[in-house]
């Protein structure tokens, strides 16, 4: 993926500058980077985190497309759900600020971040291009909490974007939750809390709602799995 600078002039004459990504799955650099990650990452997760995985891949929904949504808790927690969603194409809504992170920043550009623009007059090149990932049978994700604060243990609140871009694109959700959970040795002793993604079930737009009425419905339902997910910590997993 190469990363260019779109400007797009406001009413007011200035020019809004957002990172747009010019995204190419077929793309020698990103086909490289993607290896890598694949390869150098998961070991890294299991290692310093033990990282793990609850749930499974709802693949039946994710043939033609299809937006996920995630709480916003690592600097690097868009690489292990695309380690986890491995067998798809990914990209990834962020705040702009996120992308100059460094390394986690540069890494997360390479797999496909967009970066949200500043002004509404920017929601067009980056909408154009989420249309055509999903059109293409990608899988978007979005973090709804916005802001990144590493090692939340809670629920934030969210901005209603994810579900609204959902209902326009008639694209089912699939909700994540990263959480934490208690770790022991075996001689008992607590370790580090350790950290999984949880794939929760999937679930479609509402056809009997439109509109805003349909978004919030959709919010709902998601907020409602995520949290009772978060509350289930340590009830789970292997």
């Amino acid at each position: 993926m190469i990363l260019v600078k779109d400007r797009t002039g406001s009413k007011n004459g200035t020019a809004d500058s957002t990172l747009v990504g010019v995204f190419d799955s077929k793309r020698p650099l990103y086909r490289i980077v993607k290896w890598l990650i694949l390869h150098i990452f998961p070991p890294v997760f299991r290692l310093l985190y033990g990282f793990r995985v609850v749930g499974r891949i709802p693949e039946e929904k994710m043939q033609n497309g299809c937006i996920s949504v995630c709480n916003h808790v690592h600097k690097l927690d868009c690489v292990m759900l695309a380690c986890v969603f491995q067998d798809y194409t990914m990209q990834f809504l962020s705040l702009e600020s996120n992308l100059h992170i460094p390394v986690a920043g540069a890494i997360v550009r390479l797999m496909g971040g967009i970066g949200l623009p500043a002004k509404l007059d920017g929601w067009q090149p980056v909408l154009k291009r989420i249309k055509q990932g999903l059109e293409e049978g990608q899988m978007l994700q979005i973090y709804p909490e916005g802001e990144l604060i590493d090692g939340c243990r809670t629920l934030r609140a969210f901005q209603p974007g994810a579900f609204q871009i959902a209902c326009w694109f008639r694209k089912p959700m699939i909700p994540c939750l990263l959480r934490f959970y208690p770790r022991f040795s075996k001689s008992g002793r607590r370790k580090r809390d350790g950290m999984e993604l949880v794939i929760l079930e999937p679930v479609d737009i509402p056809t009997d709602k439109k509109g805003k009425r349909a978004a919030t419905e959709l919010e709902t339902q998601i907020r409602c799995q995520m949290e009772a997910a978060r509350l289930a910590v340590g009830r789970e997993g292997a």
